[in-house]
């Protein structure tokens, strides 16, 4: 009796075969790490976007605010502008020396 060893040698199916599963997994990987790069940097642009609108509503607060300061101002002085033409209509004369009342301080009312 004889024993002897073979060795088998791979065939091509076996080898393409090695190869085709390589080249799948490496396209997993890849399309995983594009999926992921994907994902930051869609997260990036919403964070950038949350920020800028809180700070654009802020702003509008304030904007809102300084409105209704100018809105009281405006009424104020449009009121004056009505004072002053109600004033020039009337009849009133100018002073053109006023007197005060002096009390001195050895009277009763000082004291």
């Amino acid at each position: 009796m004889q024993n002897t060893i073979t060795l088998s040698i791979p065939t091509t199916k076996t080898l393409k075969l090695s190869l085709t599963l390589k080249f799948f997994w490496v396209l997993v990987l890849a399309a995983m790490m594009a999926l992921f790069l994907v994902c930051v940097f869609q997260l990036n642009a919403y964070t950038r976007e949350f920020y800028l609108i809180r700070n654009q509503e802020s702003r509008l607060q304030q904007l809102t605010q300084e409105n209704k300061m100018l809105e009281i101002n405006f009424s104020k002085s449009n009121s004056l502008n009505n004072m002053g033409s109600y004033v020039e209509n009337q009849v009133f004369e100018k002073v053109n020396q006023v007197e005060y009342i002096r009390v001195f301080e050895s009277t009763a009312l000082a004291r």
